[in-house]
């Protein structure tokens, strides 16, 4: 990771450089948004899952899966007070799910059949500091890179089926909603369709930590608090639109 932040701060005090001999647009100043669409991968919820399958000794073909991906929406509006470093603020929304049912193989619990189904959501709010490689106004092609600020609002919604080999079967349902803070570093590039229209393809990727509570109750008899690694990588294509 301090190769990486080492490497983006070249990038700006070289694209800095660039800028003092272009065109004389030192004060070149544009504003506007963008909607992308895309998909997320992540976050890591192993903490749960590593300890579903040591309580109950699940066999690996019944082991319950890490969340993976699914579609995510992001909408955004970006300040470049340069023509070559900006500040983007944004927000993406996205949900993420794992279900399965296992068989319970410890003996020091009651025997039966357990399902499990893990529904997680996200706004993803970012403040990102990009440095632009744009030049010259006939430049087609914009790349760009970028760190920032990522807060994760969560909301984890639990339900578990209790099948047991006799009786009848009990359901329960927890929803925990938390609040946490990581750090973000992305790279995209944009291609000028006009001049106030870009075309924009976007990969970012996110890292921070937090807790959420599962129904899976300690020796207090209350619910656990699990570790969550936010890892997180989002794959977006969109377009910009700047009031120029």
């Amino acid at each position: 990771m301090k190769r990486v932040w080492s490497a983006v701060l070249i990038l700006c005090l070289a694209s800095s450089v660039f800028a003092q001999g272009t065109d004389g647009e030192r004060h070149y100043r544009s504003d506007g948004f963008y909607i992308m669409l895309g998909a997320a991968y992540g976050p890591h919820f192993s903490d749960f899952f590593n300890y579903i399958d040591s309580r109950y000794q699940i066999q690996p073909n019944q082991q319950l899966k890490e969340f993976d991906k699914n579609f995510a929406f992001q909408l955004g509006y970006i300040s470049r007070f340069h023509k070559n470093f900006g500040v983007d603020i944004g927000i993406s929304v996205y949900g993420l799910r794992s279900k399965g049912t296992f068989t319970n193989h410890n003996n020091l619990y009651e025997p039966g059949r357990l399902t499990h189904d893990l529904q997680y959501q996200v706004g993803l709010f970012t403040v990102t500091f990009p440095v632009i490689f744009e030049f010259t106004p006939k430049q087609k092609i914009i790349p760009y890179v970028g760190i920032g600020l990522s807060i994760f609002a969560a909301r984890l919604d639990d339900y578990l089926d209790v099948l047991p080999d006799t009786g009848a079967s009990s359901s329960f349902a927890n929803r925990d909603s938390r609040t946490s803070v990581g750090g973000h570093f992305e790279a995209g590039v944009g291609y000028k369709i006009t001049r106030t229209i870009w075309l924009d393809l976007r990969g970012r990727w996110h890292s921070g930590s937090g807790h959420l509570a599962a129904i899976e109750p300690n020796s207090t008899g209350d619910l656990t608090d699990f570790a969550i690694n936010q890892s997180v990588a989002q794959y977006m294509l969109g377009v910009d639109y700047y009031f120029r």
